[in-house]
């Protein structure tokens, strides 16, 4: 882990590039809160003064000029706390919105590794549920309001006795010690709560998840994760009472220690202003000193213990924000897409020692519709992934039209590629921006007509402007799976793009829209370049190649007629014995 002084400077510039106005108001409240103190330590000496010289009129005058100060200093302070709650709620979005786009920017690598999605949710928990934006740029104000004010306060102390300033200085250090013991039980502590946290977090997520109800009413699972969350939940009680506890005892001994240091300051005040014939305004503004001199140690020291936790904390979001985005971005621009070619490549995913793709070499051409078949864990999506440059090679090349993919530049690499994944997704928007935001309605009607969804759609009360989710929409609409998957192969088609990719496109669909889709196939894709990956093997007979992988390698890749031809071949293997189940018995 990086140094505190290192996090804090990163995060300041983090925070200050997202929302300069927040520092701002700090500062002003910095600075009321620093003359507040320091004018407080003068008030009453300054009426003893008055009244000591005898002169009543002007005491009562001073005494209404500090009244008025008080009243300004107080207006003002309210003003500076209304300033930074305000501010505070729009720096907190600010940094969610550069935390955001940060991860956006990623490369997705990070987003399929475990360490970066427990990173993400740390920063997510620190900045979020623990409050450790607020906790440390409050912490931090109080501290350098803290120490402008001590300035101040040590010139006036010290014209007094200096050996008040001794009296103090031990103080502080024996502070400081039960500070370092304090931390160091919070460092541990935060340490021990972040992955009982992160199992909490998702046991109480996964119950509380809509689209789980059903399995917990139907088996035992809903049961396990309720026990794993209470038992969780027992862990963290236990943990923060002893936390609490720990916290307890060392507030006490930091009382006891001010309480002692106050009767010693006391004490020697009072013997020199009686000894040395001191006027009792004198008395009274070392007093005042000294004990807001205390106070501002007291603030310091337990501001000290929440600008640690804060950085504890914010160090997720820290690491995150320093992870390079600067990915190998090439200057050729891709008009069109021609050819599809893979040279020899071999690929292993980060942190792992084991190839999943194999000298694989197979080339594809304008136009071709090819299907990737192969068990599971063939390699099957993994090759869409390097053709979407979602990776790199490991070893060896691809090339599209016959120059190295990495050597075009990615914005106009992407916009020639159109991908309907296993795991696609669909927001919480209308039907049409789901499809395309600003496609034209003939288009979008033609589009849905061929995927077999337009009929469906134009049953809806709001028709294309249903939106998909009633999570804050009244008149939202929760659509089947398989009615979200033509959508989702609608909006692939709405891209406009060279080559189209479908990964298992029709899983949720039942046989006779699955049938519909492969008899218009070749009609969606028109011109297109197309890549269909599926575990039904009848969708290979509308395809041109097959591209069989076997165990990350390719075994063949040949038309369906020609494979058919080969009986020990794992293609032919694979074919007849889904077609048996399709026969019918006489």
């Amino acid at each position: 882990m990086e140094k505190p002084k290192h996090v804090l400077l990163k995060f300041l510039k983090i925070s200050f590039k997202a929302y300069k106005p927040y520092f701002f108001v700090l500062f002003f409240q910095i600075l009321i809160n620093s003359l507040m103190t320091l004018f407080g330590a003068y008030t009453l000496s300054l009426l003893i003064s008055q009244m000591e010289k005898g002169v009543y009129r002007n005491a009562i005058f001073t005494g209404l000029f500090l009244v008025g100060v008080e009243v300004i200093l107080s207006l003002l302070n309210h003003l500076s706390i209304r300033l930074v709650v305000v501010h505070q709620i729009k720096m907190s979005e600010a940094i969610d919105q550069v935390l955001s786009k940060k991860i956006m920017e990623l490369p997705f690598q990070y987003l399929e590794d475990p360490y970066y999605l427990e990173l993400k949710k740390n920063a997510e928990m620190g900045v979020n549920n623990m409050g450790a934006l607020y906790s440390l740029m409050a912490s931090g104000a109080k501290i350098l309001s803290s120490i402008v004010s001590i300035i101040g306060l040590v010139s006036i102390i010290i014209t007094f006795d200096w050996m008040l300033v001794i009296v103090l200085g031990v103080g502080i250090l024996l502070n400081i010690l039960i500070v370092y013991f304090m931390m160091k039980s919070q460092v541990k502590f935060y340490k021990e709560l972040l992955p009982i946290n992160f199992k909490y977090g998702y046991y109480l997520n996964t119950l509380m998840s809509p689209t789980q109800c059903k399995d917990f009413r139907l088996y035992n699972i809903g049961v396990l994760l309720e026990k794993n969350l209470n038992s969780f939940s027992k862990e963290l009680a236990h943990n923060f009472r002893k936390s609490n506890l720990k916290m307890r005892l060392y507030d006490s001994l930091m009382s006891t220690l001010r309480y002692i240091q106050m009767a010693i300051i006391y004490s020697m005040v009072g013997i020199r202003t009686i000894t040395k014939h001191l006027p009792i305004s004198s008395f009274s503004l070392t007093i005042s000193s000294a004990l807001s001199f205390s106070d501002c140690i007291t603030n310091i020291i337990q501001s000290s213990g929440d600008y640690i936790r804060a950085i504890e904390y914010i160090s997720p979001l820290v690491e995150l924000m320093g992870i390079s985005t600067q990915e190998e971005d090439g200057k050729e621009i891709l008009e069109s897409l021609d050819t599809i070619s893979f040279d020899h490549v071999y690929f292993k995913y980060p942190k792992t020692e084991s190839y999943v793709l194999e000298d694989v070499s197979f080339e594809i051409k304008k136009g071709e519709k090819i299907s990737i078949v192969g068990l599971n864990g063939a390699g099957k999506t993994t090759i869409v992934k390097l053709i979407c440059r979602l990776y790199s090679v490991t070893q060896g090349e691809i090339r599209i039209n016959g120059i190295p993919i990495q050597r075009y530049q990615k914005d106009h690499y992407i916009k020639t590629i159109s991908a309907v994944f296993q795991d696609y997704k669909l927001f919480s928007y209308s039907i049409k921006e789901n499809i395309h935001p600003e496609i034209e309605e003939s288009a979008l009607n033609s589009i849905c007509e061929e995927v077999g969804i337009k009929e469906s759609i134009e049953a809806l009360p709001k028709k294309y402007d249903s939106v998909l989710s009633k999570n804050y929409e009244e008149g939202g609409v929760d659509l089947s799976g398989g009615q979200k998957q033509k959508i989702a192969i609608a909006r692939a088609l709405a891209k406009q793009a060279d080559l189209l990719i479908l990964d298992e496109p029709t899983s949720a669909l039942d046989p006779l829209a699955e049938a519909e889709i492969y008899e218009n196939f070749n009609k969606m894709v028109l011109h297109k370049t197309a890549i269909y990956i599926s575990h039904r093997m009848s969708s290979s007979i509308f395809c041109d190649k097959i591209l069989v992988l076997d165990n990350g390698k390719v075994s063949h890749f040949d038309t369906h007629e020609n494979l058919m031809k080969d009986k020990s071949s794992l293609y032919y293997k694979l074919f007849t014995s889904q077609a048996k189940n399709y026969e019918l018995n006489a």
